[in-house]
């Protein structure tokens, strides 16, 4: 019994190649779509992930849009005037839907954006100038107030009209300001952010610069010249009322005037009779006549006993 042989000639070579080549060719033929598959698989699950991310993004964003902003809120005038130190804006609130109670709870805040100022400067010193300041940062001025969404008979509504009055002692002054309304319940937003007006005329503010002038010395010396005519006046009533405590002083005799203000006694010249008189008698006007007349008799006896 034969066993077969291994051809290992030039024949069986080339013949060997040739199945080899065809192994080579038959293998991408069959790895082909294997790889299509897993391609088309990858981009579909590449779409799907995008496709939910995005589903994600949107359902997140659309609630965030409803909470921030129910309903519509329209005003009749954006830039009311000023009529004494108020100004009133009428709007239309409508509550996207009939309200579970008759009057909501809502906040009004008022955020001021630009302030108008009225001032006089060098350039215009008698007739004030409109300067509009833009503000930063700035505390919002809130307000609470219930808003009514029924009738006399207690039917709601979706929709109301109301007024709100601003006023001057509430901290508003004529600018410009943004105006959100949101419930006070839960703190959803009615409607979109509004910028409104107040005209209306604000106090004068005085940025002139200082200048001195003679012209207010002047004031200041006739305001001086009056005040010192008022302050000369009780002197000349304390000056005509002086000669009468003088004379009240003249008349009162010598003897009481306190020792303090006395003047010292005078000792009397040696001489005379050759005595001595005493103060009290010195200083009474009825002792000068004695003394003189002592004197004169003294002088006369004298000249008697040189005669005899």
């Amino acid at each position: 019994m034969r066993t077969a042989r291994p051809r290992t000639g030039p024949l069986s070579q080339l013949g060997a190649r040739r199945q080899r080549a065809a192994r080579s060719h038959a293998r991408p033929a069959h790895a082909g779509p294997g790889a299509a598959r897993r391609l088309d698989g990858g981009r579909r699950l590449l779409l799907a992930r995008v496709v939910a991310a995005a589903l994600a993004l949107l359902g997140a964003w659309l609630p965030a849009t409803a909470a921030h902003a129910a309903g519509t809120v329209t005003l009749a005038d954006r830039s009311p005037k000023e009529d004494g130190g108020r100004w009133k804006l009428k709007m239309t609130i409508n509550y996207g839907g009939t309200p579970h109670l008759g009057h909501i709870p809502m906040l009004f805040s008022f955020t001021p954006t630009v302030h108008y100022e009225r001032a006089l400067t060098d350039q215009s010193p008698d007739k004030p100038i409109l300067n509009k300041i833009p503000l930063q940062n700035q505390q919002a001025i809130n307000e609470s107030m219930d808003v009514g969404f029924s009738d006399g008979s207690g039917k709601v509504f979706s929709i109301t009209k109301f007024d709100f009055v601003l006023r001057r002692d509430r901290g508003f002054e004529a600018g410009e300001y943004e105006l959100v309304i949101k419930r006070a319940s839960d703190g959803v937003q009615m409607g979109q952010k509004q910028k409104i007006t107040l005209q209306g005329e604000n106090e004068v503010m005085d940025r002139r610069a200082i200048v001195f002038t003679g012209e207010k010395k002047k004031k200041d010396t006739s305001a001086d010249k009056a005040d010192a005519e008022k302050s000369d006046e009780p002197a000349k009533e304390e000056t005509a009322s002086e000669p009468a405590s003088d004379g009240a002083e003249a008349d009162v005799p010598s003897g009481d005037v306190p020792p303090d203000e006395a003047p010292p006694p005078v000792e009397p010249k040696q001489g005379g009779c050759g005595c001595r008189l005493a103060p009290d008698e010195a200083a009474t006007p009825l002792a000068l006549p004695l003394v003189a007349l002592g004197a004169a008799a003294a002088f006369a006896r004298r000249r008697r006993a040189r005669r005899g």
